[in-house]
């Protein structure tokens, strides 16, 4: 009598083992991320401005802004939309809080307004001298876009007295983004324009 071999049972164990790993290798593949591109970041904020004065000192000084439409913000209208008044400073008095029982001083004091997007039109940011012991003061300042990283201006406002406003400057955004006419030598005042009194 004759015996006939057969392979088949291994033939289809290796055949079984190609289809898992085949499976794998497709379910690896579908679950690998896209490759990132190094150093691109899309911001949330397009530009910023930010004032810094002693950081010693009890005064409250106040950050404005005032955009295409005229809507002015300040620490009483933090918000417009694609302006926003982030920090609020007011001198020493905030600079204070507590962690965990214990009292911990921040001496800074530093407003910042956030664009989230720079629409076409003239912008005016103007500093205010609030309240304080009546001495008069000088205010850091700097204005930088994000996306490039530019410094658009930065400089020194002297000798703030209280109850004054001094516009820091003032500038146009074309229709393509790009911000054109930079001014910090002409004085627009909006403190009464935008509000009903100081």
């Amino acid at each position: 009598m004759r015996k006939y071999s057969s392979n088949l049972a291994f033939v289809d164990l290796l055949f079984n083992l190609l289809v898992g790993f085949t499976s794998l290798f497709v379910i690896a593949f579908l679950m690998i991320n896209p490759v990132s591109k190094d150093g691109e970041v899309t911001p949330p904020v397009k530009a910023f401005i930010e004032i810094e004065w002693d950081p010693n000192s009890s005064t409250d000084i106040d950050l404005m802004a005032q955009g295409p439409g005229g809507r002015l913000v300040y620490y009483a209208n933090r918000e417009n939309g694609y302006i926003t008044l982030s920090r609020d400073d007011l001198g020493s008095t905030n600079d204070t809080y507590e962690l965990n029982g214990e009292e911990i001083t921040v001496r800074r004091n530093y407003e910042v307004i956030n664009f989230t997007d720079l629409p076409p039109g003239e912008y005016t940011i103007s500093v205010f001298y609030f309240s304080g012991k009546g001495d008069p003061h000088d205010i850091n300042f700097s204005i930088r876009t994000v996306s490039p990283h530019r410094i658009i201006h930065e400089g020194v406002i002297q000798g703030l007295t209280p109850r004054s406003e001094r516009t820091i400057i003032s500038f146009v955004v074309d229709h393509t983004g790009v911000i054109a006419d930079v001014n910090s030598d002409i004085q627009i005042p909006i403190a009464k324009e935008g509000r009903s009194g100081p």
